[in-house]
C-alpha cells in the first residue's frame, strides 16, 4: 500500500501525467467520449509530460511536447529513452560522461543542466525520466525528507548500489563503484573512500516543482533533499571533504554507463512495482 500511495501522490502532484506505453507492453486505455451535441465533439488534447526544466505542469491546451514512452526491449527489460530498466533484478542504468577529473565535489551525478561545477559525472538523462523508471520497478521515496542541503540528519530511503562501467585504453570494459573515484580530504587527513551508503529518497515536490528536475540533481554526496539519491554515510553533512581522486578517473568527456540497483533485503524481484508478472 505504501508503494502504491507513493506513486499515486507523486503522479498527482505532477498534474495527472499519463505514461504512453507501446503495444509490446500494454494497450492504451480507452478515453471517454463526450456526448454529441450538434454534431461530434472534438476530443481534447492529451496531457503529455513536458521534457524541460524546470518542471511546471502545463494546461492541456499548452501541450504538444513528447510524452514518456516505455518500450519493451526483451523479457523483463524495458526502456525509457536512454534509460534501461531491468525489472527482474530491480536496476536502472543509463549513459553518462566523466565531468570532472579533479576538484571539490558535492554530487556524484547530475543532469547536464545541474551543478556540473561540482559533480563527478553528468548525463543527458533527465531526473524526471529516472524517477519514473525507479517508481515503475517499485522503489519508494522517503516520507521523511531532509530539511535542506547539509542537514546533519542522515537521509532515509531505500539502500542502493551505484556502479560505473567504462572502456579503458585497451578497450576492455572496467566496472568500478563511484567511491573508487573519490577521496576524503580535510585538515587532518586524506584517505580513500571505502564504501558509501546511498539511499533512494525520490526527491520531493515543492510549490508545484519536482525539485530533482528543476535542480538537475540525481545522486548527491553532500546531503540534498532535492536529489533522487542521497549519501547516508558519515560525512554526508559536509560540503568540503569530498574530492575527485586525481589520476584514477578517466579523462573528462569519457563515456560511462551508470547502473543503480537495490541492495540488501529490499532488493527487487519479479512482479514488484507497476510492472506485472504477466507483462514479462
Amino acid at each position: 500500500m505504501k508503494k502504491n500511495r507513493s506513486l499515486y501522490f507523486f503522479l498527482c502532484a505532477l498534474f495527472c501525467i499519463p505514461i504512453v506505453i507501446n503495444n509490446a507492453f500494454a494497450q492504451n486505455l480507452p478515453s471517454e467520449k463526450a456526448p454529441e451535441q450538434n454534431g461530434p465533439q472534438e476530443k481534447p488534447p492529451a496531457v503529455s509530460v513536458p521534457l524541460q526544466r524546470p518542471f511546471e505542469p502545463k494546461a492541456p491546451q499548452a501541450q504538444g511536447q513528447a510524452a514518456i514512452n516505455i518500450e519493451k526491449a526483451a523479457p523483463g527489460i524495458f526502456r525509457i529513452g536512454e534509460i534501461t530498466i531491468n525489472k527482474k533484478i530491480g536496476s536502472v542504468s543509463f549513459p553518462a560522461r566523466i565531468n570532472m577529473d579533479k576538484g571539490l565535489l558535492e554530487y556524484l551525478i547530475v543532469n547536464k543542466g545541474g551543478k556540473t561545477h561540482e559533480s563527478l559525472l553528468r548525463t543527458d538523462v533527465t531526473p524526471y525520466d529516472l524517477q519514473i523508471a525507479f517508481l515503475l520497478i517499485g522503489f519508494e521515496g522517503s516520507d521523511r525528507p531532509l530539511k535542506g542541503q547539509g542537514d546533519p540528519e542522515r537521509p532515509k530511503g531505500e539502500p542502493v548500489e551505484i556502479t560505473i562501467a567504462f572502456n579503458d585504453k585497451e578497450d576492455r570494459t572496467v566496472q568500478v563503484k563511484g567511491e573508487d573515484w573519490i577521496i576524503i580530504k580535510n585538515k587532518d587527513e586524506q584517505r580513500n573512500v571505502e564504501k558509501l551508503d546511498y539511499v533512494f529518497t525520490g526527491s520531493m515536490v515543492y510549490n508545484g516543482q519536482f525539485l530533482a528536475q528543476s535542480s538537475g540533481s540525481i545522486a548527491a554526496l553532500y546531503h540534498d533533499p532535492a536529489a533522487l539519491i542521497d549519501n547516508s554515510s558519515t560525512g554526508g553533512e559536509s560540503d568540503d571533504i569530498w574530492f575527485v581522486k586525481e589520476g584514477a578517473v578517466p579523462a573528462v568527456g569519457t563515456p560511462v554507463k551508470v547502473n543503480i540497483k537495490a541492495i540488501g533485503t529490499r532488493a527487487k524481484g519479479p512482479g514488484r512495482g507497476i510492472f506485472k508478472k504477466e507483462a514479462q
